[in-house]
């Protein structure tokens, strides 16, 4: 049996396209929302453009600080403007060379359509090994840092796969409450400041909005809690009440 780890993820996901808001960033959210419901939330993510120099730059600053696994999706294409291959090996100071592994895979897989550009996809950071994909190249990780596609039909498969890998140490069952009341944050920031300064142990946030419906503010309270410290939520429900807000508050567990 493997030993359990500290597992603290960051999420990168590569791609001009979302840098120009041009495409929504669908592959980091889901990404981060699997993360937190395993119990294991990202301490960063990142988005980058198709350019190596940045993603070099970012992951070189980000790499040395400890945190693992780095996972990267996007920009392992063949063309031009894939450059996360690059990027990698140039943040962790190692050259490209052709896996061959990886080679006889995508040769079997494109047959005489296995061209110059899909040839590319072989040359990995030195020391890189495969990361299974049924459905397309094979991703790649290398000291610590997982690289799948942009193809979230590829990426989702591949990421939970990789996430069976690792002992995970998480705090355990979460529990997550959250208010909504009609006033301003103003009217109980303090107060949950007070309650949260009292008690580290969870994550509390306030969250404005404006009913488009009322014409009137709203605030969110949302509290996530661990399972061991579950009576905090029904403390903070107490205080919230005894301010005269009337909420009904709804609860969820991961």
């Amino acid at each position: 049996m493997k030993k359990a780890q500290l597992v603290q993820p960051v999420v990168v996901t590569v791609g001009s396209e979302i840098m120009y808001g041009e495409r929504t960033d669908d592959n980091r959210g889901w990404m981060l929302r699997t993360l937190w419901e395993r119990g294991v939330p990202a301490v960063a993510s990142v988005s980058l453009p198709d350019d190596e120099r940045e993603i070099g730059l970012w992951l070189s600053l980000i790499h040395p600080l400890g945190y693992r696994p780095i996972f990267v999706s996007g920009g392992l294409g063949g063309t031009h403007d894939d450059m996360t291959r690059q990027g990698v090996a140039r943040a962790l100071g190692r050259p490209l060379v052709r896996h061959e592994e990886g080679f006889r895979i995508l040769e079997e897989r494109y047959g005489c359509y296995f061209h110059g550009q899909r040839q590319r996809m072989a040359w990995l950071p030195q020391g890189a090994s495969l990361i299974p994909n049924p459905l397309g190249a094979p991703g790649f990780v290398v000291e610590g840092v997982y690289c799948f596609p942009g193809f979230p039909e590829m990426l989702r498969p591949m990421f939970l796969q990789v996430l069976e890998g690792f002992p995970l140490h998480s705090a355990g069952e979460m529990v997550v409450r959250e208010w909504t009341l009609p006033v301003t944050e103003g009217m109980v920031g303090e107060t949950v400041e007070r309650f949260a300064e009292m008690h580290h142990e969870v994550s509390l946030g306030i969250y404005p909005h404006f009913s488009t419906e009322t014409r009137r503010p709203h605030v969110t309270v949302r509290m996530r809690c661990p399972r061991t410290r579950e009576y905090l939520l029904d403390e903070l429900d107490s205080i919230i009440t005894s301010m005269g807000f009337e909420s009904e508050p709804e609860t969820t567990r991961r």
